[in-house]
């Protein structure tokens, strides 16, 4: 019998794995310093932080889940010049996961990176999303150069981050919504694919799978995702895209995470969130693969945790 770790990797591998992971069964995940300032920094209960870029997020309420940013502190170009880029070789960036990962057990465990935020996003968190995406058109001389700024911080994370031989390393760079992409697929391919496949490849000559995070409707993009090494795509957001037509073009290539509606399971019946659940099996389970969990963090109720968890356990 295979362990949990053994049978994750067999699936990302398309071997012959006994059954679907439900989620990224065995792995231990860990963050540098200032990539966790994504979320809420060293203090999970804060309600309104600054990151490390001088982005300021908030939460919206008591009852909101995640928190979005209230600042893009690089919305003129005049600020440019003497913006005060955060250091990726500040030693303390990965003091305490150093500490964390001495102490995992790597026979039973997966070490998984996770850097948020990586190129695209970083660009609107810093310049706001309207301002991002006309300067790929209008200021392309000044987004060129913005993006040489982050992909000089993030490759120099990457290759520290591979100091500790990490098993996964995870990007997180959202390009779609739930109906397009969003920006032409040509300007995706200009600036951003490059730009991650380079990183991507200090993964792959390091022997660590590569897990791509991209939100939304990713179907024009899923060959290049392909081409630039990606291993497992998460989430494949199930309303977004056609689940047939991407596990068809992906089999044997890319590994699925995701693919089981979010909404679905946050708001239906257990009886209903257990048969949606055998509906994306039949449909991405075939031949491998894939790696079953809801296509977005949303709080669930435990009864429809349960529901999933026991038709891609046992069934």
């Amino acid at each position: 019998m295979l362990t949990p770790k053994e049978n994750l990797l067999r699936t990302i591998r398309f071997q012959d794995a006994e059954r679907v992971p439900f989620g990224l069964e065995s792995a231990k995940f860990f963050f540098h310093r200032d990539s966790t300032f994504f979320w809420s920094g060293s203090d999970p209960a804060a309600r309104e932080w600054t990151d490390a870029w001088g982005v300021r997020y908030k939460y919206a309420d008591a009852q909101a889940c995640h928190a979005y940013p209230v600042s893009h502190p690089l919305e003129s170009w005049e600020q440019f010049e003497n913006f005060p880029f955060p250091d990726p070789s500040d030693p303390a960036l990965f003091a305490e996961a150093a500490r964390q990962i001495k102490e995992v057990d790597r026979k039973n465990h997966l070490i998984h990176f996770n850097n948020a935020a990586f190129i695209f996003v970083r660009t609107w968190l810093l310049r706001g999303m309207e301002n991002a995406l006309t300067d790929m058109l209008e200021n392309p001389a000044l987004y060129e150069a913005l993006l040489e700024k982050i992909f000089t911080y993030q490759e120099t994370i990457v290759k520290n981050t591979m100091a500790f031989k990490p098993d996964i390393m995870q990007f997180g760079d959202d390009a779609g919504t739930t109906t397009a992409l969003m920006m032409n697929p040509a300007l995706w391919r200009k600036w951003i694919k490059p730009r991650l496949k380079k990183n991507f490849d200090i993964c792959k000559n390091a022997g660590c799978i590569v897990v791509f995070h991209c939100c939304g409707r990713i179907e024009e993009i899923l060959d290049d995702i392909i081409e630039i090494g990606v291993d497992v795509l998460n989430p494949l957001q199930a309303g977004a895209n056609d689940l047939v037509a991407v596990k068809k073009k992906a089999s044997g290539k890319l590994a699925l995470y995701g693919g089981i509606d979010a909404h679905t399971v946050a708001t239906a019946a257990p009886q209903t969130v257990a048969e949606l659940t055998r509906q994306v099996l039949g449909i991405l389970g075939e031949g491998g693969g894939y790696i079953a969990f809801p296509d977005q963090s949303l709080p669930f109720p435990p009864e429809n945790v349960e529901a999933m968890k026991r038709v891609i356990l046992y069934e």
